[in-house]
């Protein structure tokens, strides 16, 4: 194979890593926005319940009827908060906020760094083939922590969606170009769940 040949293969190769990460960075992004609903939902009302609670009982009394109500209706949402709270932890939503927003910021970095790549790439084979071997490394890097966060394979098709509908590529198996993120019943670029904007 010639340097040339070798050449575009590293160019061609940028291009389809940069394509990938632009898909990875939406899907991780669109579950650190899962996430931080669910947390802040439970930090909502791991909050208001029992300060509802407590300025009923300060603003009429404790042998007041109102408290007792207020409690007889509080009882049943603190055990719901109590559950969901026990799995929040035992699922690491904190953590995995956290992940979704670092893995997010990373491809991001990683796609834009592909993309120069390909677009301006060196003069010079060898700094070519230097740059791209550090940037492919951070990307492999990068993907072998994902497998440790269960990623679906809806989300998949989701960032596959994503990357195909903003760089105007059709899809491998329906042929189409996706203008829109409404799930389809193809096996590559649908059958994902809504994302609500």
């Amino acid at each position: 194979m010639t340097e040339a040949d070798l050449r575009d293969k590293i160019i061609l190769e940028s291009s389809d890593n940069s394509f990938h990460c632009f898909g990875y960075s939406y899907l991780f992004d669109k579950r650190a926005q899962r996430f931080r609903k669910r947390v802040k939902l439970l930090q909502v009302f791991g909050i208001a319940i029992p300060a509802t609670v407590g300025a009923t009982a300060v603003g009429y009394g404790y042998d007041n009827s109102i408290l007792k109500y207020a409690l007889i209706l509080s009882a049943p949402l603190l055990v719901i908060q109590f559950t969901v709270s026990i799995i929040a932890i035992i699922y690491e939503w904190d953590t995995e906020l956290a992940y979704s927003y670092e893995a997010s910021q990373d491809y991001n970095n990683i796609y834009d760094r592909f993309k120069k790549l390909y677009k301006l790439p060196p003069v010079s084979y060898t700094e070519l083939d230097k740059q791209f071997e550090i940037i492919n490394t951070e990307y492999g890097s990068r993907s072998r922590q994902d497998a440790k966060h269960g990623i679906k394979e809806w989300e998949l098709r989701m960032g596959m969606r994503y990357s195909l509908r903003e760089h105007q590529k059709p899809c491998a198996t329906c042929g189409k170009i996706p203008t829109d993120m409404e799930p389809t019943e193809c096996g590559v670029c649908g059958k994902f769940k809504k994302q609500k904007t």
